[in-house]
């Protein structure tokens, strides 16, 4: 026995529920652990204690809780990577991204993203194979049961996959950002030509790229609380849009607690089907050459008046945009037929 499990031998006798796995009450922190491998029976004990001190090991900053009956180990805002399990013949350990190991973990799981490693009392714990898998596990976003009731880590999208095989200078954060996307459940999509996660086919963030800075747009971000104000509004003109910008991967590696917890807040304000409140088409400025085109152009005043609110706010700012009259009027002029067809400014 170790010599913390020792400290916590003497207090009542757990219950062992089936197989002999210790009930233990939740708790957090690494007391009501050493609780757990203090009640494991027989030579279980030395392997759970031993299992304890490697990971402790390999992990230093090594987060613990006891939950549903059994020790579980995670990074400090980056979810959970690893829970053990005392059976009868053997001691279970659940890698719950075994899959992304390598080599992975020799057990099955009926998880889709899990797999485990069976320690039998002979020949005991390959420590080595042992300590690199955690050593992975640790690196790569972990599972958290807080992100949204009912949602499991999502998968890759095939569609998507050339998105991230792009070479380029945020190659690597976009490769990371993609791992906190799909931890947190939603599903993944392609449009505009970006990664974008939807909850029940609502756009909730998307990924993207700039020659300075790679981003997260919440696309209910002005709904976020952002304490830290370290959501950034593109322009003036965008309502409800925010970015969350990185300028390296190490960046996104410190900021993973607040990308999380945002990323979890943004699912809940989706859930509950909140809404932004948008100006009103007629809270815009007309720009006067474009109310001039209206007013002698029945067509196209006509045509205008028949595209949807958001088509509408989208040619007031863009005409409005240019600082010269006559760009003004030449925008007006090449966006004539866009409108007639009832489509958008930017739309082909």
């Amino acid at each position: 026995m170790s010599t913390k499990a020792k400290n916590h031998a003497g207090k009542r006798p757990a219950k062992l529920l089936s197989g002999g796995n210790p009930q233990i009450p939740k708790g957090d922190g690494d007391g009501p652990v050493q609780d757990w491998i203090a009640a494991a029976p027989d030579w279980k004990q030395a392997i759970c204690a031993r299992l304890d001190e490697l990971i402790e090991q390999t992990v230093p900053n090594v987060t613990k809780a006891v939950k549903w009956n059994s020790p579980f180990y995670g990074g400090p805002g980056n979810g959970w990577f690893l829970a053990m399990h005392v059976h009868s013949r053997y001691v279970k350990v659940t890698f719950f991204f075994g899959r992304e190991l390598k080599p992975m973990p020799p057990v099955d799981s009926t998880d889709p993203h899990a797999r485990y490693y069976h320690v039998l009392e002979k020949p005991g714990i390959d420590e080595r194979q042992f300590t690199d898998w955690v050593r992975q596990a640790a690196a790569i976003p972990g599972w958290d049961p807080g992100m949204k009731a009912g949602l499991k880590r999502s998968d890759p999208n095939p569609q998507v996959d050339w998105f991230f095989a792009k070479q380029g200078p945020w190659r690597e954060s976009f490769l990371l950002l993609r791992e906190l996307a799909l931890a947190s459940g939603l599903k993944e999509e392609l449009k505009w030509g970006h990664p974008c996660y939807t909850l029940n086919g609502k756009n909730v963030f998307l990924i993207h790229g700039f020659k300075d800075h790679c981003a997260l747009l919440f696309h209910k971000g002005a709904l976020l609380k952002d304490p830290k104000s370290l959501l950034v509004q593109q322009t003036e003109n965008v309502q409800s849009a925010r970015q969350l910008r990185f300028t390296s991967v190490k960046d996104i590696e410190r900021s993973t607690p607040v990308v999380r917890a945002y990323m979890k807040e943004a699912i809940a304000l989706e859930g509950a089907g909140r809404q932004v409140a948008l100006k009103k088409t007629a809270d815009f400025d007309m720009p006067e050459e474009l109310e001039a085109y209206l007013k002698e152009d029945a067509e196209l005043r006509k045509a205008f008046k028949a595209l949807t609110p958001g088509r509408q706010r989208g040619y007031l700012l863009h005409i409005g945009g240019a600082k010269k009259p006559e760009t003004r009027v030449a925008r007006i002029e090449k966006c004539r037929k866009l409108i007639l067809a009832g489509k958008g400014w930017n739309e082909r």
